[in-house]
């Protein structure tokens, strides 16, 4: 009889313990993406640490984090391991050829994925488990074509490219916007190439283009800034929002002057909340204010802790139900609800923010720190020379 009872005590232990609820996070944390990565990261651990902290997590939370390498092969090779391993959910693909792969292997194991930063727009649609946080290229594209047409009247532009995912979504959506407002491109250089320096210099001499659209990584970005810098062009050079990570900012220091650059992210000076508590708790942890990437990141994590929240572990059609089914979750970047393409797209004023470097500090615009938004022409800088040429009154 004893021993009966102790057994039906086993039982009624084991039946009583609740399995983990695993989230991964696959993320370059090396390589040419780890600029993006490690920001990412910084806001996904902070946003888990504080539903941790504050009980307010799901029970049994475990949070997975893996390196992706800046390899599209080991993404998908960690995505595929985690799955395996009963994640109900991914944050990852943090670039778009990331997430370009792990697209598949999600929808196979019919699980969702979630990501805080791809951008190019053909990924929408692959998948009814993929999601995303950060606003498309398709609208990154026509505010830049717009932005320099309309705000700065640039009427010829050089374009400086990498090949790769993001730029091939990107830049058909710019050229194409820039050439029907009337301006014209006067050539494309691959960043690439060997002799790109040499076909920069030409480029410049021949044509005098009246702005230069570099498109690309943040590496990419500077080489291409610095090389502009030193043949002394003075007409507008503007980029993509991938030359906002922070760390990118600290490194091209003045070379950054007068570079303009999208920001679609958050306004650290905001008293709003989350936005509030975020920029605290972030400048208290990690002593840096944050980047658009750290708070797309904190973002993906406030949508997936709501996607987990009920008595049950839930299957991946209910988390993928659940995020579709969000409407006004607050969070850094604006309210989080997923469009029928499963994107969450970023209030108007978001979009239409620009920054350019300040002459007073070494860190250009950083989360907008140092800048100001001029509500008519839609141009944040605060550096004197820019601030009187809004057209606009």
């Amino acid at each position: 009889m004893m021993r009966r009872a102790a057994v039906l005590a086993v039982l009624v232990a084991a039946g009583g313990c609740n399995p983990p609820l695993r989230i991964g996070v696959v993320i370059p944390e090396t390589g040419e993406a780890a600029v993006y990565g490690a920001s990412v990261k910084s806001g996904v651990k902070l946003a888990f640490d504080e539903a941790q902290a504050r009980r307010t997590a799901p029970q049994g939370l475990e949070v997975l984090y893996r390196d992706s390498g800046s390899d599209p092969t080991r993404a998908t090779s960690a995505t595929e391991a985690l799955f395996e391993s009963g994640a109900v959910l991914i944050i990852g693909g943090v670039t778009s050829a990331e997430a370009k792969v792990m697209i598949p292997v999600a929808d196979r194991a019919r699980r969702v994925l979630l990501s805080p930063s791809a951008s190019a727009p053909n990924l929408s649609g692959r998948s009814p488990f993929f999601f995303r946080v950060y606003p498309s290229d398709e609208l990154e594209g026509v505010k830049a074509a717009d932005f320099l047409a309309v705000t700065r009247s640039v009427r010829t532009v050089l374009v400086l490219q990498e090949d790769n995912d993001y730029t091939r979504g990107l830049l058909p959506v710019f050229v194409g916007e820039f050439t029907s407002r009337g301006g014209r491109i006067t050539g494309s250089i691959r960043l690439d190439e060997s002799s790109w320096h040499a076909q920069v210099r030409e480029a410049v001499d021949r044509h005098a283009p009246d702005g230069v659209y570099v498109c690309g990584y943040g590496e990419a970005i500077l080489a291409g800034v610095r090389l502009l810098r030193s043949l002394g062009y003075r007409g507008t050079i503007c980029t993509t929002s991938a030359f906002s990570a922070a760390s990118l900012l600290a490194r091209a220091a003045s070379l950054a002057e007068g570079v303009f650059f999208p920001l679609a992210g958050v306004d650290v000076t905001s008293q709003r909340e989350p936005v509030r508590s975020f920029v605290r708790d972030y400048l208290a942890t990690y002593n840096l204010m944050p980047d658009i990437y750290a708070a797309h990141g904190y973002d993906a994590a406030l949508a997936a802790l709501a996607a987990l929240k009920g008595p049950a572990k839930p299957t991946g059609r209910e988390v993928a139900r659940r995020l579709h089914a969000l409407s006004g979750l607050a969070g850094v970047t604006g309210a989080i609800a997923f469009d029928p393409r499963a994107w969450s797209p970023p209030s108007t004023a978001t979009a239409a923010s620009w920054a350019c470097s300040s002459r007073a500090t070494s860190r250009p615009a950083i989360a907008g720190r140092s800048s100001a938004i001029c509500g008519r022409c839609s141009t944040r800088c605060s550096c004197s020379p820019c601030m009187p040429r809004c057209s606009r009154g």
